[in-house]
C-alpha cells in the first residue's frame, strides 16, 4: 500500500476478522488497475513476512489466478520455504486479459494528473512490465511467472481448471472443497479436499454478464468485440447507447464517439497537450474536493466544476478543438446514469477527463450531439410506428424513447458470483473494509510499494536468479540506471532505481545513466548543478530534457567551460522513456543538491586516498598523474600530513567540498560556483591527484598547512604560530578561458601564497624560466594593490630537484621562497614609500 501504511495496518486491511490466516487481496478495494492489485499482493506478502506470518514456513492456498494471485503467488513462494499453490478455475491464468489486442494498460496512468503518471515502466521488484495492449502485457507477467515457478519447483505450484467450491476452518488452517474440471467422465467435476495453513483469497470481481440488459448482448470489456469499432463509419449520424459511470462506461463512451479510437493515442494527446501541465494544479483540486464530499456521503457535480474552472482553459489551449477532430462525423452520444450527476468520484481523472472533451467537442457542432439520461432501468422496447429514424435498438429510459445503432453497457462483472465459495467468512468484510478504507483515508487510494517491501523482493528474485523478461531485453545492452528529479511546489522529487546518494554508481561502476528532467534547469535550482556534474564525468549518460532548455547551459559549463579543457557533454534527448517513478523522495533543492555533491565528493576522496597510498609507501604512480619522484623521508612526512587531512574531509563535507572544487578552478567566486564544482570529477581525477600531491610535499616541509573550508583559498598556514597565510592549491587547465601559463601570473590571486600545478611539458617549461616562485620587484605599490602578489610556487626543476633530496632539502627551499617573497615586499613598500 501507501508508503505511509505500517505492516500491522496492511495486514488489518486485507484480514478477515475472526478468522485466522485468512486474507482478501484488492476484491473490496477502489482503485482496481491491474498494476494496483499487484502492489496489493506484494505489499501483503512483505507485511506477513515482517510480522512472523510466513516464518513457519506454512502450506499456502491462493485462490485466483489473475494479477493480484499471480503476484501473491509468486511473491510469497520467493521470499518464503513454504508450498504455495494457486488455484484457477480458467484454462490458463490471468484470463481476462489474454483475449484483446485492443485494450491498453498503463501502469500509473490511472492516477493521472500526480506526478510520474505518464511513466510506462511498472517499475516492480518482480513480475514487471511496461504499457502495452493487454495480450503484451498478460505474456510478458506470465514469462516471468512461468519462470519462477520452474526455479521454484516444487515449492510453486498452479493449478488450472480447480475451483475452489467452499472454505471450512480446521483446527491448524482451511479445508479447500476443489473441483477438478479436467477429470474425464465419469468423475468430471470430482470434488476434492485439501488442507492449508493460511488462504489468500484473490478471486476479484468476476466477468460481466452477456445480457446486462435483457434482450441486449454485450460483449465484455475485455474483448476486441467490446471495443466500439468504425463499422458504422458509412451512416451519416452513428448513434451510440453507452450505460454505466465507471471507468469501464467512461472509456467506451470515448471511444463510441471517436472515428478510430487509440487508447494510447487518447491518453497521449491529453496528457502530453501543451498547456495541459498548468491545469494539473485545478484538477488535483477538484478531485481533492470530490473525494472530501464522497466522505462525507455527498455526490459532487463534476460537470459544474469543470464547467466553472476548466472549459475556459481547455477552450484556449485547443484541447477541445482537437479532441473534436478525433470524432466520428455526425455522431450521436446519449450517456446513461444512475445518478443525476455524470461522472463519479470512484473512476479515473484523466478518463473523466477525456469524456467531458468529448461532450464538449459534440456541442461545439451543429452536427453531433450529446444527451445525458439519469435512470434505474433501460428497458429494450419495440420500435414505433412509425419510426422517426431506422435503427436496431429502442431503448426506453424514465419515459423517454431512444433510438441506438449500437449499445454498450458497462455495469460492472458479478461479484457475488465469485465471492459466493467464501460468503460464510465474508459476511462482514465488506462492513470491516470499509471502515479500514475510512480510517487510512488518502494512504489507500493509490497503492505505493515500500522501499523495504521493494528490496525485500528485489534480493530474493535476485537469489532464485529471477529477472522479468523487460529487464532480460534491456539487459542485453547493460541496463541503465534511471532517474528523474521533478519540481514538486518548493521541494524537488527524486525517484527511481536509484537513492540520491547512490548516484556515484554511475561513475564508480560506469553504468549507463538515463536522467529523465521534464523541468528547466532554473526550476530545478542548485541540483541542476549536481545533475550536470555526474552526467559530464560519466561515461554513458543521457538527459532527458527539453534541448531548448537545457543544451546552452550544458554547453557553457562543459566544452565551453572557461575554467577547463577536455570536458564532454552528455547527450541531451527530447522526450521521457519512463522507468524511473519508483520510490520517490521530496526534499528542499539545496539539501537534495548537498547529499548528492557529498556522494560524489566522498568517493573522489577514497579515489585520492587508493592511490596516494600506495605512492607515500613506494612511489607507486599507476599512469603517472603525480609524475614526480619523491624522496622516502618527503614521503613519510606527506602521509601523516594526508591522515589528518583525511580524517578533516571525512568529518566536514563542506571541508572536502570547497578543496577539491578549488584545485580544478581558479576563480574563487560565488557566482562562479556551479561552474567550477561541475569539474570535480573522475575526467579531472589525475590533476586532482597531481595537484594533492605536491600540496601534500608543501605542507609536510611547510609546517602548520592544512585545508580551509572558506574563501579566499582552499589552504591555510600558521606561520610562526601567530600570523594565518590563506593559500590555493590549483591545477586548474584555463583561468577564464585563457591558458593557465599565460595568465596566472597576472591574474589577481585573492591568497598569500599560490602552490600552482600545470599539466605539460610547454607550461612547465614556461614557467621554470624564473627562479622558483620568485616575484618581480616591480610589481604596482602598496597605493594601486594589496601588496607584492602571492607567492607562487610550482613544478620547477629547483622543487623536482628538492622533493627527490628529501624533507631537509624542501625546506630549505621554502625557506628561500619565504626571504625572497619578504625581500621582494619590503623593496616594493620602499618603493610606494618613494
Amino acid at each position: 500500500m501507501a508508503d505511509s501504511l505500517l505492516a500491522q495496518d496492511i495486514v488489518d486491511g486485507a484480514a478477515v476478522r475472526d478468522r485466522p490466516n485468512l486474507f482478501v487481496i484488492g476484491s473490496f478495494d477502489r482503485r482496481i488497475t491491474f498494476y494496483s492489485q499487484q502492489v496489493r499482493a506484494l505489499s501483503l506478502i512483505h507485511a506477513l513476512k515482517e510480522l512472523g506470518y510466513l516464518h513457519a514456513n506454512p502450506r499456502i492456498a491462493v485462490v485466483g489466478g489473475g494479477a493480484a494471485g499471480v503476484t501473491a503467488a509468486a511473491a510469497a513462494a520467493l521470499v518464503t520455504g513454504s508450498q504455495v499453490v494457486l488455484f484457477e478455475s480458467a484454462d490458463a491464468l490471468l484470463p481476462l486479459q489474454s483475449t484483446t489486442d485492443r485494450r491498453r494498460l498503463d501502469p500509473h496512468i490511472y492516477d493521472w494528473p500526480a506526478p510520474d503518471t505518464s511513466d510506462p515502466i511498472a517499475n516492480l521488484p518482480i513480475l514487471d512490465w511496461e504499457s502495452g495492449t493487454c495480450r503484451a502485457v498478460r505474456d510478458d507477467v506470465l514469462l516471468g511467472f512461468e519462470d519462477i515457478v520452474v526455479r521454484l519447483a516444487p515449492r510453486l505450484e498452479r493449478r488450472l481448471r480447480r475451483q475452489v467450491t467452499a472454505l471450512t476452518r480446521t483446527v491448524d488452517g482451511y479445508q479447500l472443497d476443489i473441483t477438478d474440471l479436467n477429470a474425464p467422465p465419469p468423475l468430471l467435476g470430482a470434488e476434492l479436499r485439501e488442507q492449508f495453513h493460511l488462504v489468500l483469497l484473490a478471486v476479484g470481481f468476476g466477468i460481466e454478464p452477456g445480457e446486462p440488459v435483457p434482450a441486449i448482448q454485450t460483449a465484455s470489456y475485455w474483448t476486441d468485440a467490446g471495443v466500439p469499432v468504425a463499422e458504422f463509419a458509412a451512416r451519416p449520424t452513428p448513434r451510440f447507447f453507452v450505460s454505466g459511470a465507471g471507468d469501464g462506461g467512461l472509456i467506451d463512451f470515448v471511444a463510441a464517439g471517436a472515428r478510430d479510437f487509440d487508447h494510447a493515442g487518447m491518453i497521449r494527446l491529453i496528457s502530453e497537450y501543451p498547456g495541459i501541465p498548468a491545469l494539473k494544479s485545478t484538477l488535483a483540486a477538484i478531485d481533492a474536493r470530490a473525494r472530501a464530499e464522497d466522505a462525507k456521503g455527498t455526490r459532487f457535480d463534476f460537470m459544474a466544476a469543470y464547467d466553472a474552472e476548466l472549459l475556459r482553459p481547455l477552450t484556449d489551449i485547443g484541447l477541445v478543438a482537437a479532441v473534436a477532430q478525433q470524432l466520428r462525423p455526425g455522431v450521436q452520444l446519449t450517456f446513461q446514469t444512475q445518478h443525476a450527476e455524470l461522472f463519479d468520484v470512484s473512476t479515473a481523472t484523466l478518463n473523466r477527463l477525456a469524456a467531458y472533451l468529448t461532450i464538449k467537442a459534440c456541442a461545439d457542432d451543429g452536427q453531433r450531439s450529446f444527451r445525458h439520461l439519469h435512470c434505474g432501468v433501460v428497458a429494450r422496447i419495440d420500435a414505433p410506428d412509425p419510426a422517426p429514424v431506422v435503427a436496431p435498438y429502442w431503448l426506453d429510459c424514465a419515459g423517454e424513447t431512444v433510438a441506438a445503432d449500437a449499445v454498450i453497457v458497462r455495469r460492472g462483472p458479478q461479484r457475488d458470483v465469485v465471492r459466493a465459495p467464501f460468503a460464510p467468512h465474508l459476511a462482514n468484510f465488506d462492513v470491516t473494509h470499509k471502515e479500514w478504507l475510512a480510517r487510512h483515508g488518502e494512504a489507500t487510494l493509490v497503492p505505493k510499494l515500500s522501499g523495504p517491501a521493494r528490496a525485500l523482493f528485489q534480493e530474493a528474485a535476485r537469489s532464485a536468479n529471477v529477472l522479468a523478461p523487460r529487464l532480460q531485453r534491456l539487459a542485453a545492452n547493460q541496463l541503465p540506471i534511471s532517474v528523474q528529479l521533478l519540481r514538486e511546489g518548493a521541494n524537488i522529487r527524486w525517484s527511481g532505481a536509484i537513492r540520491a546518494d547512490q548516484f556515484i554508481r554511475s561513475w564508480s561502476e560506469q553504468q549507463p545513466l538515463e536522467i529523465i528532467l521534464p523541468d528547466g534547469p532554473q526550476a530545478l535550482g542548485p541540483v541542476a548543478g549536481a545533475v550536470l556534474r555526474v552526467g559530464c564525468h560519466s561515461t554513458n549518460c543521457r538527459l532527458h530534457a527539453a534541448p531548448g532548455l537545457w543544451s546552452q547551459l550544458v554547453r557553457e559549463l562543459s566544452l565551453e567551460s572557461p575554467h577547463a579543457e577536455g570536458m564532454t557533454m552528455p547527450a541531451i534527448v527530447a522526450g521521457n522513456p519512463g522507468g524511473a517513478a519508483q520510490d520517490p523522495v521530496s526534499l528542499p533543492p539545496d539539501i537534495l543538491a548537498r547529499r548528492i555533491h557529498r556522494s560524489l565528493d566522498s568517493w573522489l576522496l577514497e579515489r585520492l586516498d587508493a592511490h596516494l597510498q600506495p605512492f607515500f609507501a613506494s612511489n607507486a604512480d599507476p599512469g603517472r598523474p603525480i609524475n614526480v619522484k619523491i624522496a622516502q623521508d618527503l614521503r613519510a612526512a606527506m602521509a601523516a600530513t594526508w591522515a589528518v587531512w583525511h580524517a578533516s574531509f571525512t568529518d566536514d563535507p563542506a571541508l572536502l567540498n570547497h578543496f577539491l572544487r578549488l584545485m580544478v578552478c581558479a576563480v574563487d567566486e560565488d557566482d562562479h560556483r556551479d561552474a567550477a564544482q561541475i569539474l570535480v570529477g573522475p575526467t579531472k581525477m589525475p590533476v586532482i591527484l597531481r595537484g594533492t600531491a605536491v600540496a601534500l610535499a608543501i605542507a609536510a616541509a611547510w609546517d602548520a598547512t592544512s585545508p580551509k573550508s572558506s574563501k579566499p583559498g582552499n589552504l591555510v598556514r600558521l606561520r610562526n604560530g601567530d600570523s594565518e597565510w590563506a593559500g590555493h592549491g590549483c591545477a586548474a587547465d584555463m583561468i577564464n578561458g585563457d591558458e593557465m601559463s599565460l595568465c596566472a601570473a597576472s591574474f589577481m590571486w585573492q591568497t598569500q601564497f599560490v602552490i600552482l600545478v600545470v599539466k605539460n611539458p610547454i607550461e612547465i617549461g614556461q614557467i621554470a624560466e624564473r627562479p622558483f616562485a620568485q616575484i618581480d620587484t616591480d610589481q604596482p605599490g602598496l597605493s594601486d594593490t594589496d601588496g607584492s602578489g602571492p607567492v607562487i610556487m610550482s613544478i620547477s626543476r629547483d622543487f623536482i630537484d628538492a622533493a627527490a633530496a628529501g624533507l631537509i632539502e624542501l625546506r630549505a627551499l621554502l625557506a628561500t621562497v619565504e626571504a625572497r617573497h619578504f625581500e621582494a615586499l619590503e623593496k616594493t613598500i620602499m618603493k610606494g614609500a618613494a
